[in-house]
């Protein structure tokens, strides 16, 4: 990203965590290498102007002429991860160059729409498999499908995903029962309400894993908007009941009705899981919603 400029360095990794104590450019400054050959594979964002810098030559970060803007570095970054902004994560530079000039407005005329379509699939297809794992590592209810460095390009996405969807239904199907038992037994009605907004929640998640397999046969820009539109539907519903039903079960009531029936432990430990899925849909909405 060093304006398309290839340069011969000498590499010496660092981990950003060194830099960390510096919290202006100025500071920042101060580590810049002696020799105009050194390269510490590290870069830092400076606020005031909106600007990514070479930490150890003091380059700003160009693609094609143009300055790389530091929040849509930061959105790379978060939609790029389904780890949270403040935690580290591996993300290849391939996957960031191509995020930037795909979605981020600066680099709006550089690609075609048909390399802006193939680009859009590949991302919300990787970015499903990645959410999909993530919560099956998450969820006590369910088997593990796997691990994020099981994803490459020879994937088969339908194949991979396949275990989680069919864990979905079940999961459905699991809280449909426990509705109907609850419902003969005259339960309360916020606890009815509660395993039908879960049940809901299972629904709409494979709602919005099945549309973005259908992404994969759009070979349409305008179409692509279109299908993108009701993915964004599917996560604002989403989240929507996913905060419901954090904060339900984070309640004095809940906590006291789940220590009389085991029939809900499945729901108590959804608190850890509504945090990731908050995390993961959310980024959905912010960087999907600019196209």
């Amino acid at each position: 990203m060093n304006d398309d400029i290839i340069r011969e360095m000498t590499v010496i990794p660092t981990h950003p965590n060194l830099f960390a104590f510096h919290s202006d450019k100025e500071g920042m400054e101060q580590e810049m290498a002696d020799e105009d050959d050194i390269c510490y594979c590290s870069i830092y964002i400076n606020y005031p102007d909106n600007r990514v810098y070479c930490i150890s030559q003091g380059w700003v970060l160009r693609i094609h002429g143009r300055d790389v803007p530091g929040s849509d570095l930061e959105d790379a970054l978060q939609f790029l991860s389904t780890k949270d902004l403040n935690d580290s994560a591996e993300i290849c530079s391939e996957c960031l160059y191509k995020f930037l000039l795909t979605l981020a407005d600066t680099f709006a005329d550089t690609m075609t729409l048909k390399e802006k379509t193939d680009e859009i699939k590949r991302y919300v297809d990787k970015f499903s498999l990645m959410i999909a794992v993530k919560h099956s590592q998450m969820d006590d209810q369910m088997e593990r499908i796997g691990d994020e460095d099981d994803i490459d390009q020879a994937t088969d996405h339908f194949e991979f995903l396949r275990s989680y969807l069919i864990q979905l239904m079940d999961q459905q199907n699991r809280l449909q029962a426990l509705l109907k038992d609850l419902k003969s037994e005259g339960a309360e009605e916020w606890v009815m309400d509660l395993v039908r907004e879960r049940e809901r929640l299972a629904r709409l998640e494979y709602q919005f894993y099945s549309q973005t397999l259908l992404l994969r046969v759009v070979n349409d820009f305008n179409l692509l908007l279109r299908m993108l539109s009701f993915i964004l539907k599917t996560s604002d519903e989403i989240l929507g009941i996913n905060e419901k039903i954090h904060e339900e079960i984070l309640s004095n009531r809940f906590a006291a009705k789940a220590e009389d029936d085991e029939r809900l432990s499945s729901l108590k430990s959804y608190a850890e899981k509504s945090r990731t899925v908050e995390h993961n849909f959310g980024n959905i909405l912010q960087i999907l919603s600019r196209l």
